[in-house]
């Protein structure tokens, strides 16, 4: 599937996070509580255009590395 980041994760964040629970709508989290810079594969994995994806990353707008 050829979408950007932003559109691809307008897409993943409208599913929990099987991984880090973090809710729909709010990237991916660390252990720490920071975000982190890649989505969880199970949560793009429950997008169906974005199964073959090797990663998904987080934009730079969600801050990654920070709380």
């Amino acid at each position: 599937m050829d979408v950007t980041p932003d559109q691809a994760a307008l897409v993943v964040e409208r599913n929990d996070c099987p991984n880090c629970e973090a809710p729909a709508d709010s990237a991916c989290r660390t252990r720490g509580g920071k975000t982190a810079a890649k989505y969880h594969t199970p949560r793009f994995v429950l997008v169906p255009a974005l199964r073959e994806e090797l990663e998904v990353p987080v934009p730079a707008d969600r801050g990654p590395g920070r709380a």
